[in-house]
């Protein structure tokens, strides 16, 4: 039997009228009951009591019904759960995206070519004005030694009386990674455009252009720390008084995935607008999808990572 016509049969159980089920199915009444017909002779009994007006299934009737029901609604619930799935596909990049650690990554880092594309990339995100309030400085492997000691240095300031190994680890955040880049964030004076909407700006670059070396097949890492607050270093690295260091993008290719962890779940930053003074409602939840994940912190406890 089509299922079409189940549901023909699921709608005149519901509706209890010929007229009103046929309405609903789109077809005529003589369709209707030529569909009904149908299913009893192919069931072999009678499925609804004879009458010039509807007059009920009969027992056998009421069977074939709750099989239609049933029938239906697996149907429907496979149909939503194949709709899930294509929608879910369609932003599995954005879902699977993780951070990975520069001691997960190795060469080759990405080429000149594919630097600029994630640059576009991050031109693209959401911008007020037009402005782009952010700027990104790559560290080629000849300078690397000297930002090792320009990162030695700012661990001295900080701490007089780090260890040794504290100091390497420093060296090493500046030598490790196969491409470097500092994020600046760099707002422009505009009175139309104030200094939270240019982070929130130059935020979203940011995230655009993890995602774009994600795609690209990089793994990628924001890290801060005490060290994108030293005004020595900022000035070191040429930034201007209104700028500041938000962080240092490490980009590589993966030689070892992060571990699992567990994202939030959705109606944790999810909520609804509930007016004063006005009753509760009930609002729809959506269905629960699979566990997420935390990217973990990195390196020592002085990083901040994104």
């Amino acid at each position: 039997m089509e299922r079409e016509n189940l549901e023909c049969l699921v709608a005149l159980g519901q509706e209890r009228d010929w007229a009103r089920a046929a309405e609903r199915c789109g077809v005529t009444e003589e369709r209707l009951n030529q569909v009904v017909h149908a299913a009893e002779e192919e069931y072999g009994h009678a499925i609804v009591v004879p009458g010039q007006t509807f007059q009920g299934f009969t027992p056998e009737g009421e069977r074939v019904l709750a099989w239609a029901n049933d029938f239906c609604a697996a149907f429907e619930q496979l149909a939503q759960c194949f709709a899930t799935s294509r929608r879910r596909t369609l932003v599995a990049p954005l879902l699977e995206r993780r951070s990975v650690s520069p001691k997960r990554l190795c060469g080759p880092g990405p080429s000149a070519h594919d630097l600029a594309l994630i640059a576009q990339a991050g031109l693209h995100a959401p911008d007020h004005g037009g402005l782009h309030p952010w700027r990104l400085l790559e560290f080629a492997g000849g300078q690397r030694a000297q930002l090792a000691d320009c990162f030695e240095a700012e661990k001295r300031r900080r701490d007089p009386l780090a260890p040794a190994a504290d100091l390497q680890r420093a060296r090493e955040h500046a030598l490790r990674p196969p491409v470097l880049l500092a994020f600046i964030v760099s707002p422009k004076a505009r009175t139309q455009v104030p200094l939270r909407e240019q982070w929130l700006s130059a935020g979203a670059a940011l995230g655009n252009m993890l995602n774009a070396a994600h795609q690209l097949g990089f793994g990628a890492i924001v890290l801060s720390g005490e060290r994108c607050f030293d005004p020595q270093l900022s000035a070191e690295l040429g930034l201007q008084p209104a700028e500041s260091l938000a962080g240092f993008i490490s980009l590589g290719s993966v030689v070892q995935a992060p571990p699992a962890r567990k994202y939030a779940s959705p109606e944790d930053v999810l909520s609804h607008w509930q007016p004063h003074g006005t009753p509760a409602a009930d609002v729809p939840r959506s269905p629960p999808e699979a566990d997420l994940e935390i990217d973990p912190i990195h390196d020592d406890k002085h990083n901040r990572h994104h």
